[in-house]
């Protein structure tokens, strides 16, 4: 429905204006190009500029290194920056022009010198704390550490053990000799540093007992002086890097906020050009043509001739239709008020190209169920007063622009269904203003049965127009038995429960009749009786229709998943109502403290209700729209268009200095 028509577009110019016409089909951001095809022998692939792609390469490494070293430094000034991505603001032609100069390469080497020097600090920061941690039992031990070493007769054994274990190696020493002896040299964090002193005739022994307990030998190997000496020398050398630390970050802090926006962009222009060159990849060319091929869409056939008007002369287009074995990329096309839904289309994924777009089959009932699990006028304002906010005075991207105004129609559809249920801030009714204690159309306090049923048949209509778009997109692919024998018989029997259900008495004999009617259609009994005029393949019918129709069976949980839109309704007023009532018994508190007490309880109790509210309200309707919708008629799997275009992630590209507003994303 609302998948675009796409075109295969060639473009067969002349050679001297082949990187000409690709920056403009770049610029034109409407051709996703594909791999080069070779129509003719005398045609080949483009030699690759592999110096400039190399350069290139290099460029965007070093752009990429200041950008994210100066990213950890920068500080954001702008609302919700933490999770907003910083923009760039800047004319097409300033984005062009965007390349490394000189100032560039300072800027460059200076971010090399801090990365470094930040690197080093952190190492031998490290080192210098860790080396006083494994000095600090043995400060109170006065010989130079490279004296550590044993005599002619005698071995030391230097290291430290864990204090609850001492004793119990000091026992394993006796046992294993009389000939050493212990000396605690002192103990910290829960070891003790020790100096085994030990006869050399007793070596061997000794050795062996140490190895066989938690014993931890140091060495402190390249220093010297006494412990203490050695620590404090170590704990002055590291809060004097901190120190350095902080001056080098605080110069990087400076240098982020000079630079580190340009080197944002200016990865984005070379990303760009990168581009520009891995397309002449694709690019078949001989001694005087090139071809370039891809994917648009057909509305925009007209944009991309004006685009290549600078080079018509030496260009021409051909245009065609997909060949049934293209896998063509798809680009939705929907009216304004349904574009917000396509998030969810986008979530689940694309339709393949010539199925059926389910965004606008979805947006009807996506906003019902939205505005059911909220049912507050309340707060449906003022999660379209806070997606309006989001959406027009923060910086963010279009995909978060398209949800703000999901969320927007979402504030619309609660109001609606609070309105009809009489629910403003889930006051009740002795507390509204006077205008405002009308008859609701439904309380979902007094007829809580009412909403379920309400809900169950919103899952009924649901699900069967998802069999009957099932049955339309067979009946369009030429199966019109299929869509008889499967789909339209499960509408059918649908109807007959509904009658049934609601004249008992009158019509209860249409229910076996339908059941009957159901197997053999279901079974294709009658086609297997006129075609294989078999006992056996009649008899494989009935088996299989009734197999059909235990597959029904089914639908009862479908429709039965439908009640959480009443339950999450009737919940979110709950809670609004216990903040309410909360407020209520606080507000009499003298001297000010109750009514104070109260305003912070309704604020932060009714804005966690809008909060918990919104993510029910998202998550279940969509989840219904996934698993019981989609399930019947829709798969997915479609390629999404990915035009050729400048790279504009972090950039807003306007077309004139100083336009603040408008910039093409």
């Amino acid at each position: 429905m609302a998948v675009d028509r796409m075109l295969k577009v060639t473009v067969i110019g002349h050679e001297s204006v082949r990187r000409t016409a690709i920056d403009l089909l770049q610029s034109a951001g409407v051709v996703e190009i594909e791999t080069a095809i070779v129509p003719d022998e005398r045609l080949s692939s483009a030699a690759l500029d592999r110096v400039r792609i190399s350069e290139l390469d290099e460029k965007v490494a070093d752009a990429t290194f200041v950008r994210d070293l100066l990213g950890r430094f920068y500080k954001r000034s702008a609302p919700f920056s933490t999770f907003i991505a910083e923009k760039v603001h800047m004319t097409r032609g300033e984005f062009d022009a965007l390349a490394p100069d000189e100032e560039f390469e300072r800027v460059y080497r200076e971010c090399e010198h801090i990365a470094e020097r930040v690197a080093t600090i952190d190492r031998e920061r490290i080192r210098l704390r860790a080396l006083a941690h494994e000095l600090a039992p043995w400060e109170l031990l006065s010989l130079p550490i490279e004296q550590w070493r044993g005599t002619v007769h005698t071995a030391l054994f230097c290291g430290t053990v864990p204090e609850s274990s001492a004793e119990e190696i000091r026992q394993m020493l006796r046992d294993a000799s009389e000939f050493v002896s212990v000396v605690e040299a002192g103990r910290a964090d829960g070891r003790e540093a020790w100096v085994v002193i030990a006869h050399r005739e007793a070596l061997d022994d000794v050795r062996a007992t140490l190895a066989h307990t938690e014993f931890a030998a140091v060495s402190f190997a390249g220093i010297a002086g006494t412990p203490a000496a050695e620590r404090e020398r170590a704990l002055s050398e590291a809060s004097a890097l901190d120190v350095e630390l902080v001056e080098v970050e605080a110069s990087a802090t400076r240098l982020a906020a000079k630079y580190y926006t340009h080197a944002m962009a200016l990865v984005q222009a070379l990303l760009t050009r990168r581009d520009a060159e891995q397309v002449i990849e694709h690019v078949c060319t001989s001694e005087c043509v090139f071809v370039a091929s891809g994917w648009m869409p057909a509305r925009e056939r007209s944009a991309l001739i004006e685009a290549l008007a600078p080079v018509s002369g030496a260009v021409d287009l051909e245009f065609a239709d997909p060949a049934p074995d293209d896998r063509v990329p798809v680009r939705l096309h929907n009216a304004a008020l349904i574009r917000p839904f396509e998030v969810l289309t986008d979530l689940y994924g694309r339709p393949r190209y010539g199925d059926i777009d389910p965004t606008p089959l979805l947006a009807g009932f996506f906003f019902i169920f939205f505005g059911m699990c909220i049912g507050d006028v309340g707060y449906g304002v003022i999660l379209a007063v806070a997606a309006w906010l989001i959406k027009t005075r923060l910086d963010v991207a279009p995909g978060v622009r398209k949800f703000m105004d999901l969320l927007m129609l979402g504030g619309v559809a609660s109001v609606m269904v609070g309105v009809a249920t009489r629910s403003y801030f889930a006051l009740a009714e002795e507390a509204l203003p006077t205008f405002l204690r009308y008859e609701p159309l439904l309380d979902p306090l007094r007829d809580v049965m009412v909403m379920l049923v309400v809900s169950v048949a919103l899952g009924v209509v649901h699900i069967s127009f998802g069999v009957a778009v099932n049955a339309y997109r067979k009946v369009k692919a030429g199966d019109v038995l299929g869509a008889l024998c499967e789909d339209v018989t499960t509408l059918a029997l649908f109807v007959a429960v509904g009658v049934v259900v609601a004249f008992p008495s009158t019509a209860g004999w249409l229910l076996p009749w339908s059941l009957v009617a159901a197997v053999v259609l279901k079974g294709r009994v009658i086609e297997r009786a006129v075609f294989d005029r078999s006992v056996g393949g009649v008899l494989l019918g009935v088996g299989k229709g009734l197999l059909g129709l235990y597959g029904l069976v089914g639908y009862a949980s479908d429709f039965l998943s439908y009640t959480r839109l009443a339950a999450l309704g009737l919940a979110s007023l709950l809670v609004g109502d216990t903040m309410n009532r909360l407020a209520g018994l606080v507000v009499d508190v003298p001297f000010g403290i109750g009514i104070l007490a109260a305003v912070l309880i309704l604020v932060v109790g009714h804005t966690f209700n809008v909060v918990i509210g919104l993510l029910g309200a998202f998550v279940h309707p969509t989840r219904l729209q996934f698993v019981e919708f989609f399930s019947k008629f829709y798969e997915g799997g479609g390629r999404p268009f990915a035009p050729f275009a400048p790279r504009t992630k972090q950039v807003v590209l306007h077309p004139a200095t100083g336009e603040a507003k408008g910039g093409v994303r």
